[in-house]
């Protein structure tokens, strides 16, 4: 018996989990790209209402702290960060829809995901979502709060994405 028939089962394998393993390893990728470099992106100043996925948006609170600022104590941020915080007011239609938030910064090059419980000490308020509710029926707050490097807080937007809008995104001066 040769060696190719011998290992013939594992050869069989290698070809299948092969290309299997390298299309898991990029389908994460591929949808924040998808998200992140195909959207037609519209600007939306703050406190404007803006009809995006089957509900209505408006930023209705925004601001920074400094891990340097005394009332950041207690937070767990690192030194020389700075915690940005916002509000949107979410109205939605006759479909919640399901959304992603991001914070971006005035290049375009750095991006923030949500800072979770596990990122700094904060619960958001006691009738506010924390995520877009994709079962809300009835208008809603959703509190959102960012951990960025210090440099990024000037002019930094927020990005809104929903799956079901897409390529369009909606961007947020804050």
């Amino acid at each position: 018996m040769t060696w190719l028939q011998r290992e013939r089962w594992y050869l069989v394998a290698l070809v299948v989990v092969a290309p299997l393993a390298v299309l898991v390893a990029l389908s994460a990728g591929w949808f924040s790209y998808v998200e992140r470099e195909e959207g037609r992106v519209v600007r939306v100043e703050r406190e404007a209402d803006v009809q995006y996925a089957g509900a209505t948006w408006s930023v209705t609170g925004a601001g920074v702290l400094s891990s340097s600022d005394e009332a950041a104590e207690g937070l767990g941020l690192v030194d020389g960060t700075s915690l940005v915080f916002v509000e949107l007011r979410v109205e939605p239609g006759s479909a919640a829809p399901d959304c992603t938030l991001r914070l971006i910064d005035a290049s375009d090059t750095r991006h923030w995901n949500p800072a979770s419980y596990a990122d700094v000490d904060l619960e958001a308020d006691e009738d506010a979502e924390t995520y877009c509710s994709p079962d809300a029926v009835a208008p809603y707050t959703l509190q959102s709060w960012f951990v960025v490097p210090d440099d990024a807080v000037d002019d930094a937007r927020l990005q809104l994405s929903a799956r079901d809008s897409l390529p369009e995104l909606l961007d947020f001066d804050l």
